[in-house]
């Protein structure tokens, strides 16, 4: 990590390098199991389901699974898509050069019109981050926050934010493959999750990037339990 890296002073809020370094071992781990390079395509479509059906409850708790995707929870999995292993490479590869192109797109995906209703000032420096090579652990928690937090995308903001993170975490070589499953802790700690992000709002970046980093400790076990059972 460069010395000007804009996202490096945020490791030293609280626990963050700690769960940034635990976050990756655990990542990488699932990346090195067999059934993991042999079987990519089948874990990480298992992922992808498992997180877009997660990130419709996240933003509405009332979605019943068993039910038509419509709603919140077909706008997740069109969203999702995006994150599927036969686009996952092409979306991560116009993501690194055109990230700005990949969130107009996964907005119209959620049910948007593709423009932002946020700050333009934040989609550019949050391009700008992409386009830099900045830390590839803390990266996608930004990505994350910035949209969530500022609404950037209205109310779709939640969808595309959580799509957006996992698909930073491919480009950044955090989650190459797109394995872990990080909604499923998110789901369970749902108002600490929501309170992260509005102080995340309100200038207050640590709380948000411990969860979400803890997110990814256990979406890497989520990502592991999927391997067992193949």
């Amino acid at each position: 990590m460069s010395a000007a890296d804009p996202l490096q002073p945020l490791l030293r809020l609280g626990d963050v390098a700690s769960l940034a370094d635990s976050a990756q071992q655990a990542v990488a781990a699932v990346h090195r199991r067999p059934v993991s390079l042999r079987r990519a395509e089948v874990t990480g479509s298992e992922s992808v389901l498992r997180g877009a059906r997660t990130s419709a409850l996240i933003d509405d708790p009332t979605v019943r699974l068993g039910d038509e995707p419509v709603g919140v929870l077909g706008a997740s999995i069109s969203v999702s898509s995006m994150l599927a292993p036969d686009s996952l490479q092409a979306s991560a590869r116009v993501f690194g050069r055109a990230p700005l192109q990949i969130l107009a797109r996964m907005s119209v995906l959620a049910g948007g019109g593709g423009r932002p209703e946020g700050s333009p000032e934040r989609l550019q420096r949050l391009a700008g981050w992409l386009a830099g090579g900045t830390h590839d652990v803390l990266l996608p928690q930004v990505v994350h926050a910035e949209i969530l937090a500022h609404e950037l995308f209205g109310n779709r903001s939640g969808l595309v934010a959580r799509a957006a993170g996992r698909l930073a975490a491919v480009t950044t070589g955090l989650d190459p493959r797109g394995l872990a499953v990080p909604e499923t802790y998110l789901l369970r700690h749902r108002d600490e999750y929501l309170a992260a992000a509005r102080a995340w709002a309100q200038g207050s970046a640590g709380e948000f990037l411990e969860l979400s980093l803890r997110s990814w400790i256990a979406g890497a076990e989520e990502a592991e339990a999927i391997a067992r059972a193949l």
